[in-house]
């Protein structure tokens, strides 16, 4: 066997190789993360015999397309660094087995200052900070803008819905 026909082989059983590892890595990441089950079914608000809706999850209301209150468990986790606001921050978490649409829910303190959320569905298990200070919005962290800060020892966070309910409060030590 030349020595091209032997780079060839190593080339080829390389490929094969990668190709079978990328697929056994593939294969255990769906068994462990699987995907949301989509049902198609008809349905009585179908405007034909062939029309389909999919309820693609559970909690989502097809007629308004937002998430719905039930089994809906958000906390404050927690408010680190109260009165320095460089590192002042509230921590917010999904307990409950569903997404939950935070949009126009409010944080407010007891001297009237309130944070508004943007549009935000916040996924079971997820979590999302607040700071005080100045900044740009990421995924996992949002701004309040303030010049000042806005939490101090023995005041009391409350977290509303978008109804002005409230959710979760959470007192400072």
């Amino acid at each position: 066997m030349g020595k091209r026909s032997r780079i060839l082989l190593f080339i080829l059983l390389n490929i094969i190789v990668s190709a079978a590892t990328t697929l056994a890595v593939l294969w255990m990441w769906e068994r462990a993360h699987p995907r949301p089950e989509v049902r198609t079914t008809a349905s009585e608000s179908a405007s034909s015999p062939d029309e389909v809706i999919i309820d693609a999850a559970p909690d989502l209301d097809q007629s308004t397309g937002e998430f719905s209150d039930q089994d809906i468990t958000i906390d404050i986790r927690t408010i680190v660094g109260a009165g320095d606001l460089a590192v002042e921050y509230v921590e917010i978490i999904n307990r409950g087995d569903n997404p939950a649409d935070l949009t126009a829910w409010q944080l407010r303190d007891e001297t009237g200052n309130e944070f508004t959320f943007p549009a935000l569905i916040l996924n079971s298990g997820g979590a999302i900070k607040v700071l005080s200070k100045t900044g740009t919005n990421t995924v996992i962290e949002l701004y309040w803008q303030a010049d000042v800060p806005i939490w101090q020892s023995g005041e009391t966070a409350r977290l509303l819905n978008a109804a002005g309910e409230l959710i979760a409060s959470y007192s400072i030590p």
